[in-house]
């Protein structure tokens, strides 16, 4: 029944328009809440991406991205709840193995401890050097890389009774010779010839290693006088007490003045010995290497300039340890060494190997040398 012209035609009754609108106003409360519950998780959403954002701001300063690495969740977790530990850190089932028991833990691993590095060894590692001392004292120097090492095979070193000869492929390539002073008193050089020599090194002079005076050796000329008719080749040294380079010139200016006013002729070199001699206190003791060392070129770049090849005689101790050797290269050195094979590192030319050797011609103990080099035809 229709109540009047407005009444919808499509409902037939009153309560059945009731009902409708009774579902219209459900259906508008249930999109209101639908809509609320969706703004409020926006709302969360946002609120979590604001807090990610603050804690990368944040940096380290920010304790809970210190302890919290993981999920977003874990650090609003620890945003809301104070609480640090994530899941993983409450994940206990790895402590067990299949069987339920608890896992073996391994031992805890000592820390290895270093092992410090060894020197290499100075008498294997071939760059350093034995020097013995007159007192006893042993020193391992180190050889000088810049400097040229002795090219010898010591191989072709044989010990021919009393001489030493050198060989190089089956061929021989040393000359024997012997130094000779006063203190040999009388030499027969006929029968130093025939036992096989084959030059001497003859003493020319010296200077006092105290006084300071200059001398000539009380034999020489007669020595060098001998040794010529015996047809020897010939050398001759000086025993130095420079103490300076004006000393060392008058040194070498003697020698060759010796030479000339006696017409002296030499195959073997004018060496200068800086051995020490004598006991006590010498004039030389006090002299720096290098200083040293200037008095020593001194004397034989006048050596050199007059005409003669020059020689320095010394041992291992003296020439490492008180001259500058890389300052004197290009002059040959005469290395005095008693033993079986020379022990000096670097270049030589002749090797004073024996003091006291039993050669005719010779009263007593004799100074023998081998040199490596042919002055006849250098």
């Amino acid at each position: 029944m229709r109540l009047n012209d407005d009444f919808d035609e499509e409902f037939e009754d009153y309560d059945s328009y009731a009902r409708h609108r009774e579902q219209g106003s459900t259906f508008k409360m249930a999109l209101v809440m639908v809509s609320f519950f969706v703004l409020l998780t926006l709302a969360i959403v946002l609120y979590v991406n604001q807090g990610k954002a603050d804690a990368a701001a944040a940096g380290s300063a920010n304790p809970y991205r210190q302890q919290n690495t993981g999920s977003a969740s874990s650090n609003l977790d620890g945003l809301i709840s104070g609480e640090t530990r994530t899941a993983d850190d409450l994940d206990f089932w790895h402590a067990y193995d299949h069987n339920g028991e608890p896992a073996a833990t391994a031992a805890p691993t000592e820390a290895a401890t270093p092992t410090p590095t060894e020197k290499p060894d100075p008498s294997t590692d071939g760059m350093h050097t034995l020097i013995t001392y007159a007192d006893g004292r042993e020193e391992w120097a180190e050889i000088n890389p810049y400097l040229a090492r002795s090219r010898y095979d010591l191989s072709g070193l044989v010990y021919q009774k009393p001489f030493m000869q050198y060989y190089e492929n089956n061929t021989k390539k040393s000359y024997v010779g012997v130094d000779i002073s006063k203190d040999e008193d009388f030499v027969d050089f006929g029968q130093l010839k025939k036992a096989g020599v084959d030059f001497v090194m003859l003493r020319l002079g010296q200077r006092g290693y105290s006084t300071g005076e200059l001398s000539l050796d009380e034999n020489f000329l007669d020595n060098y006088a001998r040794a010529r008719e015996a047809e020897l080749d010939i050398g001759v040294y000086f025993v130095t007490a420079a103490v300076t380079t004006e000393e060392a010139k008058e040194e070498a200016d003697y020698c060759v003045q010796t030479i000339s006013e006696n017409e002296i002729t030499l195959e073997y070199p004018l060496a200068l010995s800086v051995m020490p001699l004598g006991e006590g206190r010498a004039r030389t003791d006090a002299l720096d290497k290098m200083p040293r060392t200037n008095v020593a070129m001194t004397f034989l770049k006048n050596v050199e300039d007059n005409g003669y090849f020059s020689l320095l005689y010394a041992d291992k101790e003296t020439l490492i340890k008180k001259y500058s050797l890389g300052s004197m290269i290009g002059y040959d050195v005469w290395y005095a060494g008693e033993g079986d094979l020379p022990d000096y590192p670097y270049q030589f030319v002749m090797w004073q190997y024996d003091l006291d050797g039993d050669v005719k011609g010779i009263a007593g103990g004799a100074r023998l040398n081998v040199c490596f080099t042919d002055y006849k035809i250098r």
